[in-house]
Protein backbone atom coordinates (compact mmCIF):
# COMPACT_ATOMS: atom_id res chain seq x y z
CA UNK A 1 0.00 0.00 0.00
CA UNK A 2 1.62 3.57 -0.95
CA UNK A 3 0.79 6.36 1.12
CA UNK A 4 0.79 9.34 -0.43
CA UNK A 5 1.65 12.80 1.17
CA UNK A 6 -1.64 14.34 1.04
CA UNK A 7 -3.52 11.91 2.76
CA UNK A 8 -0.90 11.56 5.85
CA UNK A 9 -1.45 15.82 5.87
CA UNK A 10 -5.19 15.39 6.28
CA UNK A 11 -4.44 12.25 8.73
CA UNK A 12 -2.75 14.18 11.07
CA UNK A 13 -4.71 17.46 10.72
CA UNK A 14 -7.65 15.43 11.64
CA UNK A 15 -5.90 14.02 14.57
CA UNK A 16 -4.56 17.51 15.69
CA UNK A 17 -8.07 18.55 15.64
CA UNK A 18 -9.44 16.28 17.67
CA UNK A 19 -6.73 16.65 20.01
CA UNK A 20 -7.16 20.15 20.30
CA UNK A 21 -11.19 20.05 20.68
CA UNK A 22 -10.51 17.22 23.54
CA UNK A 23 -8.26 19.65 25.39
CA UNK A 24 -10.83 22.33 25.10
CA UNK A 25 -13.53 20.56 26.41
CA UNK A 26 -11.75 19.21 29.20
CA UNK A 27 -10.79 23.05 29.74
CA UNK A 28 -14.61 23.79 29.81
CA UNK A 29 -15.52 21.25 31.93
CA UNK A 30 -12.88 21.83 34.53
CA UNK A 31 -13.90 25.50 34.78
CA UNK A 32 -17.29 25.17 35.11
CA UNK A 33 -16.86 22.36 37.56
CA UNK A 34 -14.80 25.20 39.21
CA UNK A 35 -18.12 27.54 39.18
CA UNK A 36 -20.78 24.66 40.35
CA UNK A 37 -22.19 25.26 43.85
CA UNK A 38 -22.08 22.10 45.29
CA UNK A 39 -23.97 23.56 48.45
CA UNK A 40 -27.10 23.79 45.85
CA UNK A 41 -26.53 20.23 44.86
CA UNK A 42 -26.39 18.96 48.61
CA UNK A 43 -29.61 20.66 49.16
CA UNK A 44 -31.57 18.97 46.03
CA UNK A 45 -30.30 15.23 47.58
CA UNK A 46 -32.47 14.13 49.68
CA UNK A 47 -32.36 10.67 51.78
CA UNK A 48 -34.68 7.91 50.78
CA UNK A 49 -37.28 6.35 53.08
CA UNK A 50 -34.62 3.06 53.77
CA UNK A 51 -32.02 5.64 54.50
CA UNK A 52 -34.15 7.58 57.39
CA UNK A 53 -35.23 4.53 58.71
CA UNK A 54 -31.93 3.21 59.09
CA UNK A 55 -30.94 6.55 60.38
CA UNK A 56 -33.29 6.04 63.05
CA UNK A 57 -32.17 2.67 63.68
CA UNK A 58 -28.69 3.63 64.20
CA UNK A 59 -29.77 6.97 66.98
CA UNK A 60 -31.78 4.52 68.56
CA UNK A 61 -28.81 1.98 69.44
CA UNK A 62 -26.71 4.60 70.30
CA UNK A 63 -29.47 5.45 72.58
CA UNK A 64 -29.41 2.24 74.08
CA UNK A 65 -25.60 1.62 74.20
CA UNK A 66 -25.52 5.03 75.93
CA UNK A 67 -27.82 3.98 78.57
CA UNK A 68 -26.08 0.18 78.87
CA UNK A 69 -22.88 1.81 79.36
CA UNK A 70 -23.74 4.32 81.78
CA UNK A 71 -26.92 3.21 83.99
CA UNK A 72 -26.52 5.01 87.32
CA UNK A 73 -29.01 8.12 86.35
CA UNK A 74 -31.98 5.81 85.03
CA UNK A 75 -31.54 3.59 88.07
CA UNK A 76 -32.21 5.98 90.77
CA UNK A 77 -35.86 5.13 91.13
CA UNK A 78 -38.23 2.24 91.56
CA UNK A 79 -39.54 2.16 87.81
CA UNK A 80 -42.52 0.66 88.59
CA UNK A 81 -44.73 1.97 92.06
CA UNK A 82 -47.80 -0.23 93.55
CA UNK A 83 -50.07 0.64 95.81
CA UNK A 84 -50.15 -1.07 98.82
CA UNK A 85 -53.88 -1.62 98.89
CA UNK A 86 -53.77 -2.80 95.11
CA UNK A 87 -51.05 -5.33 96.79
CA UNK A 88 -53.11 -6.40 100.05
CA UNK A 89 -56.31 -7.03 97.47
CA UNK A 90 -54.16 -9.30 95.16
CA UNK A 91 -53.14 -11.44 98.24
CA UNK A 92 -56.67 -11.11 99.16
CA UNK A 93 -57.43 -12.62 95.72
CA UNK A 94 -59.25 -16.20 95.47
CA UNK A 95 -59.64 -18.45 92.92
CA UNK A 96 -62.53 -20.15 92.43
CA UNK A 97 -63.47 -23.55 92.56
CA UNK A 98 -64.41 -23.96 89.03
CA UNK A 99 -61.12 -22.23 87.83
CA UNK A 100 -59.51 -24.94 86.45
CA UNK A 101 -61.90 -26.51 84.72
CA UNK A 102 -62.94 -23.20 82.79
CA UNK A 103 -59.74 -23.55 81.25
CA UNK A 104 -59.98 -27.36 80.19
CA UNK A 105 -60.92 -26.15 76.67
CA UNK A 106 -58.15 -24.24 76.10
CA UNK A 107 -55.59 -26.69 77.05
CA UNK A 108 -53.27 -27.74 73.96
CA UNK A 109 -54.25 -31.14 72.57
CA UNK A 110 -51.13 -34.07 72.34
Amino acid sequence: MKTNKKSLTISCFNTLVLAVMIEILAAIAVKAQDHLNFDLLNGLYTPTESERFFQAGREDLEREIAILNHPEPYLSGDVLQIDPKTIKQMNQLELPSDFEEDLSEYKLQR
